[in-house]
């Protein structure tokens, strides 16, 4: 069964202003408040790098649809490694790419309701390895 034991209660350190290497993991499109559409991205810290904040998920990077704001989904495809000049037709088209892609973030944090959060500053080029995957005859359904 299942016994409360608060001494395992204390979960996650709190993920601090810096920069990780993480994966991309998950994506939606939605409407701002303000009517515009957007692309909300989730990552996650690579637990393969050795660095702090391990497997925890860094949630709601909001990539909004505007000639203003145009600059972070080019700043996040130079970071993923989009060749210079790739079109893409739609947005949606755009994140299933970034999706899976590993990259390097820059986290700063915002002030919402008299809590701290991390907050996705900036993108950088991954400075870590793509994550090696070993696969064994055991794993193979044939």
């Amino acid at each position: 069964m299942f016994t409360v034991d608060h001494s395992k209660g204390d979960g996650f350190e709190p993920i601090k202003p810096g920069e990780y290497e993480v994966t991309v993991m998950n994506y939606e499109q939605k409407t701002a408040a303000s009517g515009k559409k957007m692309v909300v991205v989730d990552y996650e810290i690579r637990s393969d790098v050795d660095q702090p904040c391990q497997g925890q998920k860094l949630l709601y990077d909001n990539f909004i649809v505007s000639e203003n704001t145009e600059w972070r989904f080019q700043q996040a495809s130079k970071a993923a490694q989009f060749p210079h000049g790739m079109k893409f037709n739609s947005y949606k088209e755009w994140a299933d790419t970034f999706l899976n892609k590993h990259l390097r973030v820059v986290v700063g944090e915002r002030e919402y309701n008299g809590k701290k959060f991390a907050e996705v500053k900036g993108f950088k080029v991954s400075e870590a390895s793509a994550p090696v995957v070993t696969v064994s005859d055991d794993d193979v359904p044939f």
